[in-house]
């Protein structure tokens, strides 16, 4: 029998019991590139050697997560309540998130992130 856990307050979800999906796509935003002859002509050789230069020592997967990330919490009734009323934070109780806390460290701890692995807290 497959069980869920609540991604919100941690409480165990039998296969059918009535749970919530949330999916939140985080991407980069960027703004329309208005491309002119100039740029079309101009040598980007330098321009790319300096970014990949910048980029070498980077952990791939920082770099991916800077772009798109893709979350998906399995909620119980009550905490799909409090998502709906505060999404960016919905457990008040808790307080300011504390800037030394490392929220993607986190997240991968619970399997996101990893290896395209988004399936996470099942068990059989």
């Amino acid at each position: 029998m497959k069980t869920y856990r609540c991604d919100g307050c941690g409480v165990e979800l039998p296969e059918h019991a009535l749970r919530y999906t949330v999916k939140i796509d985080v991407r980069a935003a960027y703004d329309e590139l208005e491309i002119g002859l100039a740029e079309l002509v101009r040598n980007h050789r330098q321009e790319l050697l300096d970014l990949i230069e910048r980029l070498k020592n980077k952990d791939p997967r920082e770099l991916e997560e800077t772009i798109y990330k893709c979350i998906t919490l399995d909620l119980c009734p009550s905490c799909q309540r409090a998502y709906i009323r505060g999404p960016l934070r919905f457990h008040p109780e808790q307080g300011v998130p504390r800037p030394d806390i490392d929220v993607d460290k986190f997240l991968r701890s619970l399997g996101y992130g990893g290896s395209g692995d988004n399936q996470k807290h099942r068990a059989d």
